[in-house]
């Protein structure tokens, strides 16, 4: 009989604070998607690149399962 693996839910789904905390930074981040654009230069969106991968580490301090399934884009093992 095999095991059963258990999968631990994201505290974002089950903890008001942290997720507060966490779509404030989701907003930032959405804020600086915006900003970018057809016209934008390589150093423009570099600049977002970094941001965003900056956020998504302050989303996998507060959680790391909501950080890691929804930033696939940002290597955590620089973290982990």
């Amino acid at each position: 009989m095999e095991a059963s693996k258990t999968v631990k839910q994201s505290r974002y789904y089950t903890n008001k604070s942290i997720r507060t905390k966490i779509d404030k930074l989701l907003f930032k981040n959405a804020v600086i998607q915006a900003g970018l654009g057809t016209e934008s230069t390589e150093e423009e969106k570099e600049d977002a690149r970094k941001h965003t991968k900056e956020i998504a580490y302050s989303i996998y301090e507060i959680d790391k399962e909501f950080a890691t399934s929804n930033f696939l884009e940002v290597d955590f093992k620089d973290i982990l």
